[in-house]
């Protein structure tokens, strides 16, 4: 350091700012050098200070009571680097809280009444497994495409050589029915596991979806067919509303590589606020004179 230096005091221990702050020494603050000897500098403010923290310029402080005495163009390079660092944590934190948490807006009725159109629900990437009865976060299967296309509006379109909706870029939230290792089947439009049988007596978890609004327009086997065993990365999904929901009734098991997470909360409107309500459940016996 030699006199007409700008220079800037640091220092972290907070009694020892305080002492200094006393004498006209603010850590942070740019300060030129009046004179300089061996064993302590005499200083004034490169600018002026507010007037609470003026004092009779200049001051003299003993070089050694500084902890740490940076050049004005060090000083500055550090701060830059630090806000760079900052910027890039949050940059950081923003990705991967984007990695594992996303905000998603229903957009239609296929959840109602647990999830109206336009509610707000948080969703988190799923570390566990889904388990039955979650509402589940995810892209659409290239079966769900297949299975537009094969219908009876896609053929229709086909054949007029017009293009059918794409469902590409668009996510989805349905209800968990089933999980691997589970035995899913369809009676009556209604999905549901079968949960165990004493000789002719089976039991049955059913998902009371309800009927499609639109049967006809799908395969008879959408809305019945015999159960079978879900294979390891495979669930069975649907829409608590039936009537408006296009599921693995038609499109069969979703796997795991489509699925991102877990909704569990709606978040808007505040008329809505709290965890999703449990699905259209219930536990019967006797359902059908299927084959198990």
């Amino acid at each position: 350091m030699k006199i007409n230096d700008i220079v800037v005091p640091l220092c972290s221990n907070l009694d020892k700012r305080q002492r200094l702050a006393e004498r006209g020494v603010y850590p942070g603050v740019e300060y030129k050098i009046c004179d300089i000897d061996s064993r302590s500098v005499s200083i004034r403010p490169a600018y002026p200070l507010r007037d609470y923290l003026e004092r009779s310029w200049p001051v003299s402080v003993a070089v050694e009571d500084v902890p740490l005495w940076l050049a004005k163009a060090t000083y500055e390079a550090g701060t830059a680097v630090g806000t760079l660092m900052l910027a890039g944590t949050y940059l950081s934190v923003a990705a991967l809280l984007a990695s594992f948490i996303r905000i998603a807006v229903v957009p239609s009725e296929s959840m109602e009444p647990a999830l109206q159109p336009g509610d707000v629900v948080l969703v988190t990437r799923s570390i566990l497994p889904p388990r039955n009865g979650d509402v589940v976060f995810f892209n659409p299967p290239k079966e769900l495409d297949e299975a537009i296309a094969n219908s009876k509006v896609g053929r229709a379109a086909a054949a007029e050589n017009v293009q059918v909706v794409s469902t590409k870029g668009k996510q989805f939230l349905k209800r968990v029915v089933g999980v691997p290792g589970d035995r899913v089947g369809i009676y009556n439009s209604n999905p549901y596991v079968l949960l165990g049988c004493t000789g002719d007596d089976c039991t049955y978890r059913v998902d009371r979806t309800g009927e499609y609004s639109r049967p006809d327009v799908f395969a008879d086997e959408s809305w019945n067919r015999e159960n079978g065993r879900l294979d390891r990365g495979e669930y069975f999904v649907a829409g608590d509303n039936g009537f408006r929901s296009v599921d693995s009734r038609v499109w069969g098991p979703l796997k795991q590589k489509y699925l991102f997470g877990t909704a569990q909360w709606v978040i808007f409107p505040s008329n809505h606020f709290g965890p999703i309500q449990p699905g259209p459940f219930a536990v019967e016996k006797g359902l059908s004179t299927e084959s198990h």
